[in-house]
């Protein structure tokens, strides 16, 4: 049984429109935490008082502040979540239909709308978080990549210049933007460079010209960000490190069978016997629970501290890997969702910065709604990581044998790669089991299975081993 093609891409797209819709409608004016309360006072005074990344503070500052700035970086959210997901599969479908093959097997159009529909997604684009701040602006410069490899080249110059603008976005949003924009980047460079029949000299040139595009939007953005927020300075990345450091050596000490009078880290029985008693490897902030361990650990220079972490990843590798590990199973959510924050609801935070911003704390019916939407699907794999993990490979494995076009595929890995890096990651980097810190896969590795489904054909016709992109000349 089987679809138009170009209808099918008309559909898919109506049904992003729609979910994007209902999202903004439902959760305006966004849901709002702690981190949320920080930063919104931080775009109120224009000046960092906590650790986080600076850019959303700015953002919210530029959008106006308050309740008008969440909300509109909720539609900012949705806009761009839905919107980069619902163009994905149009215009690969449309992609698809433009060489002759204009039919399409209902089963894939059906998983697509089933890739649109995920819960997690509508419940997330909802939340006020820099890591769904970040996953929207991914997903966004990888969906333009994938139309500008596809469409007239004048027009899909346009998009992969739009790409590479916005992904410096990402780096400034959250520390795995560092290492994520700079892997992603190569997609537009693939969309716009491979496979148009310029000379090996144009393409090096095209690429040039993109990372440039790329180096001078970081630029203009950090300038625009630190005049709007000031005395950042690297407290993200510092503060970061610390706890990091922080709860390894918690770890690795509570963990290890060396006496304490043996251990490569100076601490007294009755510290140590407090450290065990708090530590848990599901969240950092537990050690900040007893007096005794907060002040063991602030006794600690910045360097002292930096030697006493790798001493004991040295000399007690057995505790420190094992701490690692369960770290990691509790973020992937091995464990289930036991002691992990699937979610946030309502508004709450610091209440002094809310009340100078002008907020009121509260959770009302609407708020408990969506908490009971999510809550439907807690007990499913959708609210896994792991799942995603486990969608990642497969993805890798349908991409070796589902036929595609070698541009498309080469995009696919791309994604695939940063998907992998973003997710190992946090082996060595998670200090809590938060479901959103990895939340950020999600959307990347639904793009990549819409490419798949929408794109690629386990059949091939006796006249091409692959579909070939459209080669419809610019107008």
């Amino acid at each position: 049984m089987t679809l138009d093609s170009r209808s099918a891409s008309k559909g898919l797209l109506l049904l992003a429109v729609l979910l994007a819709s209902g999202a903004v409608a439902l959760h305006w004016p966004g849901h709002m935490s702690m981190d949320t309360s920080i930063q919104l006072y931080e775009a109120s005074i224009g000046k960092s008082v906590g650790w986080q990344p600076p850019f959303t503070s700015a953002l919210m500052k530029w959008l106006g502040g308050g309740e008008a700035a969440t909300g509109r970086i909720v539609l900012l959210c949705s806009l761009l979540t839905y919107g980069a997901l619902g163009c994905v599969a149009a215009v690969v479908l449309r992609n698809r239909a433009a060489p002759g093959d204009r039919r399409i097997a209902v089963w894939r159009v059906t998983l697509c709308a089933l890739l649109l529909l995920n819960p997690v997604i509508f419940v997330y684009v909802g939340i006020v978080w820099k890591d769904v701040l970040f996953s929207s602006v991914l997903t966004a410069a990888a969906a333009l990549s994938f139309a500008a490899a596809v469409l007239p080249p004048r027009r899909g110059l346009a998009l992969s210049l739009a790409a590479a603008v916005l992904l410096p976005i990402a780096m400034q949003v959250r520390q795995q933007g560092v290492f994520m924009a700079p892997v992603l980047l190569l997609l537009p460079i693939v969309a716009i460079v491979g496979s148009r029949g310029w000379s090996r000299w144009r393409q090096v040139l095209g690429a040039l010209a993109l990372a440039s595009v790329f180096l001078v939007s970081l630029s203009v953005t950090r300038a625009l960000v630190a005049s709007a927020i000031t005395e950042a300075g690297d407290k993200s990345s510092t503060v970061g490190f610390r706890s990091i450091m922080s709860f390894d050596i918690a770890g690795t000490v509570a963990r290890s069978d060396t006496k304490t009078e043996a251990l490569h880290v100076p601490i007294s029985e009755a510290q140590r016997a407090a450290v065990r008693r708090v530590y848990t490897s599901r969240n950092v902030d537990y050690l900040a629970s007893d007096p005794l361990v907060w002040e063991w650990l602030d006794t600690f220079t910045e360097e002292q501290r930096k030697e006493a972490w790798l001493d004991l990843i040295r000399h007690e590798p057995v505790a420190y890997f094992g701490h690692k590990w369960d770290v990691y199973r509790s973020v992937l959510t091995l464990n289930g969702l036991r002691s992990c924050l699937p979610l946030h609801i309502g508004v709450n935070g610091n209440s002094d910065y809310l009340r100078v911003v002008g907020i009121a704390e509260r959770r009302d019916a609407r708020d408990r709604a969506v908490y009971a939407l999510a809550s439907a699907f807690f007990g499913l794999p959708l609210y896994r990581h792991w799942f995603y993990v486990l969608a990642l490979l497969g993805a890798a494995v349908a991409m070796a044998v589902v036929p595609l076009p070698s541009r498309l595929k080469a995009m696919c890995a791309v994604v695939a790669l940063a998907s992998a890096l973003f997710y190992l990651s946090y082996l060595p980097t998670a200090i809590a089991c938060d479901f959103r810190y990895l939340y950020g896969g999600i959307p990347l590795v639904t793009v990549l299975w819409i490419v798949l489904l929408a794109g690629g054909s386990l059949r091939q016709s006796p006249a091409s081993t692959v579909p070939k992109i459209s080669s419809a000349p610019s107008p």
